[in-house]
């Protein structure tokens, strides 16, 4: 009865210390993360993630259309032999798979397109960019610089100070 007494007291005193800490953290902390801001990256940065994802984003695409024009193609050179039958109406019991050299050739065509894809992106955008620019500089104004204009002193010297103004003279 002791021992399960002493048994019972740790139980208690453990579970009491561990909860303690969850009621001790601060609620007004958030855990989101802060958004990037305008400024965190440089020009450099957004071009070359924009040029990463243009062309991993076509690299699906491009495949699948690369395949089938080669497809395309590989039945226009075997006319009439139905093993040579592009996708769509294919027959996979009798259809020649390509080798590995033609996937291969296939795919880096597919790269290809998609790193092109991408370089186009790339130049159009930083040629507007460019312009943009230029047309900002064009359009702002240059500063209305005043120069005061100074008394001739010799015209000064000439006529005598009577104290009246020069209109009364």
């Amino acid at each position: 009865m002791k021992h399960t007494k002493k048994i019972a007291f740790l139980i208690f005193f453990v579970s009491l210390f561990s909860i303690l800490p969850v009621y001790a953290e601060d609620t007004d902390a958030s855990r989101t993360p802060d958004p990037y801001g305008a400024e965190e990256f440089k020009q450099w940065q957004k071009d070359l993630r924009r040029f990463e994802i243009i062309t991993f984003g076509a690299l699906p695409f491009v495949s699948l259309l690369s395949f089938w024009a080669y497809d395309i193609s590989r039945s226009i050179a075997h006319k009439g032999d139905p093993a040579y039958n592009p996708w769509p109406i294919k027959d996979a019991k009798i259809a020649v798979k390509l080798t590995e050299k033609e996937q291969l050739g296939v795919f880096l065509t597919a790269v290809g397109i998609s790193l092109g894809v991408a370089i186009i992106d790339l130049t159009y955008r930083s040629i507007k960019r460019a312009n943009a620019k230029k047309l900002e500089q064009k359009n702002e104004e240059e500063a209305i610089l005043l120069i005061p204009i100074e008394e001739n002193k010799s015209e000064e010297t000439e006529t005598p100070n009577t104290g009246e103004s020069d209109d009364a003279q």
